[in-house]
C-alpha cells in the first residue's frame, strides 16, 4: 500500500492534469494542489487558491493560512498542518477573479475528499462562509445548522473530525480593531479544542 506522501504526490499530479472545468483550464496558470503534513492534526480549507499561490507554485490555501496565522500563531508553530482549497484553480472571468461556480466545486470536491481521507485530520478549519456551507452540505447527511445561522467559530462534530468555520483574512481586515482583537482571542481559545 502506498504511504500518505506517495498518495498525496499522486493526487497532486491528478490535480495538475485535471481538465474537468474548461473555463478554468483556459485561464489558469496551473492547478494548485494542497500541501503540508501528510498526517495532519489540522487541515485549513479555503474556497480557491490565491493568485499568488498559483503564480509561486505554493500549496493551495497557503496565502490564506498565512493571513490567519496573525490571529492563530499556532498555525505556523505547528508542523502538522495541511492547507488546501475546495476548488483547485483560481476562478477568473474577463473582469478578474470571481467566485467558483457550483459545478466547479462539484468537480473539485473528489480531490478534497481524497486529501481528507489521506491526511486524516482531527479538525478542519473552513475559511469563509462559502467554504463552510459547501463543506457542511457535502460532509453531513443532515445539515447541522439552520439556514441563516451564523456559523463562524462554531464547532461541528463529524464522526471523523471537527469542522470549525473561521472568517477569511480579508473579512477580518474589514472589522474594527476591537472586533479583530476579540475574534483573535476567541480563535486562540479554540486552538485548544482543535489541537493546535
Amino acid at each position: 500500500m502506498e504511504d500518505a506522501v506517495e498518495q498525496l504526490d499522486s493526487l497532486a499530479r491528478s490535480v495538475g492534469a485535471c481538465t474537468r472545468c474548461e473555463e478554468l483550464v483556459a485561464c489558469r496558470l496551473r492547478a494548485v494542489p494542497g500541501g503540508g503534513h501528510p498526517h495532519c492534526a489540522v487541515m485549513v480549507v479555503s474556497l480557491s487558491p490565491d493568485p499568488s499561490d498559483e503564480a509561486e507554485g505554493r500549496a493551495a490555501g497557503a496565502t490564506t493560512a498565512d493571513g490567519l496565522a496573525e490571529y492563530m500563531p499556532a498555525l505556523h508553530a505547528k508542523h502538522d498542518v495541511y492547507v488546501t482549497t475546495l476548488v483547485k484553480c483560481v476562478p477568473r472571468s474577463s473582469s478578474g477573479r470571481r467566485a467558483p461556480r457550483a459545478g466547479e466545486e462539484d468537480n473539485c470536491f473528489p480531490y478534497l475528499s481524497r486529501e481528507i481521507s489521506i491526511t486524516t485530520p482531527h479538525s478542519i478549519l473552513a475559511v469563509g462562509e462559502a467554504t463552510t456551507r459547501s463543506l457542511l452540505r457535502r460532509l453531513f447527511k443532515d445539515l447541522p445548522h439552520d439556514p441563516g445561522d451564523s456559523l463562524e467559530l462554531r464547532v461541528f462534530d463529524n464522526p471523523a473530525f471537527k469542522i470549525v468555520p473561521v472568517a477569511t483574512p480579508d473579512e477580518l481586515a474589514e472589522r474594527d480593531a476591537k472586533a479583530r482583537k476579540e475574534y483573535g482571542e476567541r480563535l486562540r481559545t479554540l486552538t485548544q479544542v482543535i489541537g493546535l
